[in-house]
């Protein structure tokens, strides 16, 4: 559990450096822009947020979702006005996917998966918290590289 506290950490971090990118240059692109760099980041920020949340805490689906919510609320507010209902929508959605993933992966009986063991589970646990933060790295190093100007 330790590298997923420390992977979700990581994620944070990462996110909190292109959160402050979001604050300093939101006023030098236009509306489409800021849509589509709104739906990237509140998609990939809260699904990985909440496979994390859902890891480490996973009889709290409900508050998982709902943190997915508030992230894309809290992107689509520091951005132009079209971007806020974008930022919900896709904070909502990455929320309830990533949520999904996390008692997917806990439990792979709920899709019908065979488990073949407890430490084939635990090792999917790794292999997807490690894969979903460097996946999650590279789109927040693509979303600053976008915001070069």
């Amino acid at each position: 559990m330790m590298l997923i506290v420390l992977l979700f950490i990581w994620s944070v971090m990462g996110f909190l450096s292109t959160y402050h990118t979001f604050k300093q240059k939101r006023v030098l692109f236009d509306d489409h822009f800021t849509m589509t760099i709104c739906m990237v980041a509140t998609m990939a920020t809260s699904f990985v947020f909440c496979l994390y949340l859902i890891l480490l805490l996973p009889d709290f689906q409900v508050v998982s979702v709902s943190f997915g919510l508030w992230i894309g609320w809290k992107i689509g507010s520091k951005l132009r006005n079209p971007a806020k209902l974008n930022g919900l929508y896709n904070g909502t959605m990455g929320g309830i996917m990533g949520t999904m993933l996390g008692a997917v992966i806990q439990n792979p009986a709920l899709c019908n998966i065979p488990i073949k063991s407890e430490a084939m589970i635990s090792n999917n646990i790794y292999v997807i918290a490690f894969f979903a933060a460097c996946l999650y790295t590279v789109v927040l190093i693509l979303i600053r590289y976008s915001f070069r100007v």
